[in-house]
């Protein structure tokens, strides 16, 4: 059998502050919540595939720590895989998550007082990516992630975005890129932002922004096993509310095999968003007695490095990079990512540094099935594709972030697919430019 090479483990992260243990707060005094509130709370769930912590089912987490940049709020992920950020400022923060193998930032822009933020989180290497993010005040709405159902497995003008059942009517807005788009426009897999307002668990829409057309990526999650049932030509199960289904086509991987599938096992499953469900292309069963620091077992030679980008050779799709030292291939399927957003191999730019995940090869290289860009040689050329958030300044001095970064625009850079002014928070964007010392991006070019 194979070996499951990147391990996927979901975590929910239902952030209380008495679970959290040492939980602390800003010298500012946070508000105790209600219609008076004054600051926000911060809750989410991690999804882990670092190889740091890939070989556990729990304890991965242990020695990671939430803190709220530029405040001492600040909160250790607990034995049930809990943190808690409660009195969180309004306006742009960061979050920062460091320890167990992990050195990351996230940026939440534009939070408002009395916002209860939920986010689903994906851990690559050492970088944390947003996979899904939902805010909530009493009287509205918003969320992103990708849609996970659309008629008929839902109401006619209705769709499923993270879990969250979304209406629309003839008032609701669709757009892409500044573009007017529909209902039909949208598929299975998109990512989308969603404003509007809350009944009960529901949410009507009032505007649907199509952020990212790539549905192909992969879905990868990990947990307990719930409600299975079925046969090894036709199996389905859950993991916590989200639907599993597999057939005679899936791959188990390690020592893993369908016999040992039922309720309370957990399991790491990678495969694709459908309709209402997610189809098991690999699956993986935890404790199946495989040697998990084994990277060759000689069938499946899975491999992970963490080097510096020193050369780029051969043509598009297929690159020769030099990586640490190591011999690197790419091909049409190595997936692409600068903290959760996929790029282009266009992004790939020597200086940076990579996290590659692929199949060792005989000769010691290493063919790429997922190479992550954790940062950039100060001076080096940048790019990168994703929302725009916190949007300031005025024409053409902006500053802004994309995924993490922080962007700034001066007289020299050049705007595509529309003047600078038409910028907004919320954009799909590719910025280019250069990375300074300090981290941020002067850019050259912002395309819409």
């Amino acid at each position: 059998m194979r070996k499951f090479f990147c391990i996927h483990v979901l975590l929910i992260v239902a952030l209380t502050a008495a679970a959290c243990g040492g939980a602390s707060t800003s010298p500012t005094s946070p508000s105790t919540g209600g219609s008076g509130a004054t600051t926000a709370t911060i809750s989410g769930t991690v999804r882990v595939g670092s190889p740091q912590l890939a070989a556990s089912t729990g304890a991965a987490m242990t020695g990671l720590v939430v803190t709220v940049v530029g405040t001492n709020i600040s909160a250790s992920v607990d034995a049930a895989d809990r943190f808690t950020l409660n009195g969180v400022p309004p306006g742009d923060v960061t979050l920062k998550f460091s320890g167990a193998g992990v050195d990351s930032s996230v940026p939440l822009a534009q939070l408002r007082p009395a916002e209860s933020v939920s986010l689903v989180l994906s851990v690559a290497g050492t970088a944390v990516s947003v996979d899904s993010e939902i805010r909530s005040t009493s009287s509205s709405q918003q969320l992103e992630g990708r849609v996970e159902s659309l008629p008929p497995t839902t109401a006619a003008n209705t769709l499923a975005v993270a879990g969250k059942i979304v209406k629309t009517d003839s008032s609701t807005r669709f757009e892409q890129g500044g573009a007017a788009k529909s209902f039909s426009d949208l598929l299975i897999g998109m990512r989308v932002h969603v404003e509007g307002n809350a009944t009960g668990s529901e949410i009507v829409a009032s505007l649907i922004r199509i952020q990212n057309t790539n549905t192909w990526i992969p879905v990868e999650v990990n947990g307990a096993i719930d409600s299975f049932s079925g046969t090894a030509t036709t199996f389905q199960f859950k993991i916590g509310s989200r639907q599993i289904k597999g057939d005679d086509l899936t791959v188990f991987f390690g020592n893993s095999t369908f016999s040992m599938l039922k309720d309370g096992v957990r399991v790491e499953v990678k495969g694709q968003q459908r309709d209402g469900y997610i189809y098991a292309e690999r699956l993986h069963v935890n404790d199946a007695g495989d040697d998990e620091n084994d990277e060759d077992d000689g069938q499946d030679d899975s491999a992970s490095i963490h080097g510096t980008l020193t050369a780029i050779g051969g043509a598009k799709p297929v690159l020769t990079l030099t990586v640490g030292g190591t011999s690197v291939r790419t091909s049409a399927e190595t997936i692409v990512k600068r903290r959760g957003d996929v790029q282009t191999l266009d992004a790939l730019k020597t200086g940076q540094t990579l996290h590659v995940i692929g199949v060792r090869q005989s000769n010691g290289s290493i063919d790429a099935r997922r190479i992550d860009i954790d940062d950039d040689a100060p001076g080096g050329e940048f790019e990168i594709e994703g929302s725009l958030g916190g949007l300031k300044g005025s024409c053409p001095s902006l500053s802004f972030a994309v995924n993490g970064f922080s962007v700034l625009t001066n007289s020299s850079t050049v705007f595509e697919g529309g003047a600078c002014s038409t910028l907004k928070s919320g954009d799909k964007v590719t910025v280019k430019g250069l990375r300074q010392a300090d981290g941020s991006v002067i850019a050259t070019r912002v395309k819409k």
